[in-house]
């Protein structure tokens, strides 16, 4: 087997003022130009939890992609811009402010799944280009609504009669900027974000990196100690072990009987290990392995 140099994850937290590819631009750098993704879009206002993926790791990124996320984000109230943050210019201005005891009940309306519709100054795509550079041009477009779930959702500081913080724990594809402008609107007024920090991704560990502390050890032998193992993003999977005939038919895509093996339930993720590797992600069925991806090869 072809070993990788680097294979495995950063969980970085990103910095205000740069965009989630640059960041991912500057580890690559870092790593030698190795091959990298990341998931979960970070705007360039927003900073936190950013998974990047290193090597072999990319080929994992798919199994991250619906994975459950947690923000904390705070807002100004009576204040509507067209990108619903404090970059976008000013449409409308309200002399509404909502008071706690009038947040708090609003945010039960929002709490569970509720139809969502993306802010027009978001990653999104239409007819495969992002919907903020057609705002920016002012194309004029639609974007349907889509269900999305929030799983939690409290305000832990009333800063000001203009000013409140959120915590919010929602399903992939939620935009907190969205949820902001229908939380303001259902209390009669308007809301840009002012701040938005990731602080959770999953259950994935929210001990995070920073660039600049991944920078200091460019030239250290510490450098390849911040790189968490691939099998670190998936959680509570079946786990097989190969031998030597079976590592042979896995390389050549062909599935592997597992005699006398009961591991987990069928058709649910499965880690494919050949000495004490990750090889393949795949699935069982009728004691059956089946590869998908291919690691470390």
């Amino acid at each position: 087997m072809k070993k990788n140099n680097i294979n495995g994850w950063i969980f970085l937290d990103k910095p205000i003022g740069i965009s989630s590819n640059a960041a991912l631009q500057q580890i690559r750098k870092i790593f030698n130009f190795c091959k990298g993704g990341y998931v979960g879009t970070l705007d360039p206002l927003a900073s936190g939890f950013l998974p990047i993926a290193l090597g072999d790791a990319t080929k994992t990124i798919k199994y991250l992609e619906n994975k459950t996320k947690e923000y904390v984000f705070e807002v100004e109230w009576g204040v509507k811009t067209n990108s619903a943050d404090v970059e976008g210019k000013i449409e409308k201005t309200s002399e509404i402010f909502p008071n706690k005891k009038m947040i708090n009940n609003s945010l039960l309306k929002f709490k569970g799944e509720y139809l969502q519709e993306p802010q027009k100054f978001s990653s999104k795509k239409i007819n495969g280009v992002r919907a903020y550079k057609l705002a920016r041009k002012n194309v004029k477009f639609n974007l349907d609504k889509r269900k999305v779930s929030i799983l939690d959702l409290k305000l832990i500081d009333f800063l000001s009669k203009e000013r409140s913080r959120f915590y919010v724990n929602c399903s992939s594809g939620t935009y907190v900027r969205s949820l902001a402008e229908d939380i303001a609107s259902y209390n009669g007024t308007y809301a840009t974000v002012t701040s938005l920090r990731r602080i959770g991704f999953g259950n994935l560990n929210k001990k995070l990196i920073s660039l600049d502390y991944l920078l200091t050890l460019v030239h250290s032998d510490d450098l390849i100690s911040v790189v968490k193992p691939i099998n670190l993003v998936f959680e509570n999977v079946n786990e097989i072990i190969l031998d030597e005939k079976a590592i042979t038919h896995i390389l050549n895509g062909r599935s592997v009987r597992m005699s006398n093996t009961k591991v987990g339930k069928e058709k649910e993720l499965t880690l494919a290990k050949f000495k004490n590797e990750i090889v393949a992600v795949g699935y069982l069925q009728n004691d059956n392995f089946y590869p998908k991806r291919l690691l470390n090869v």
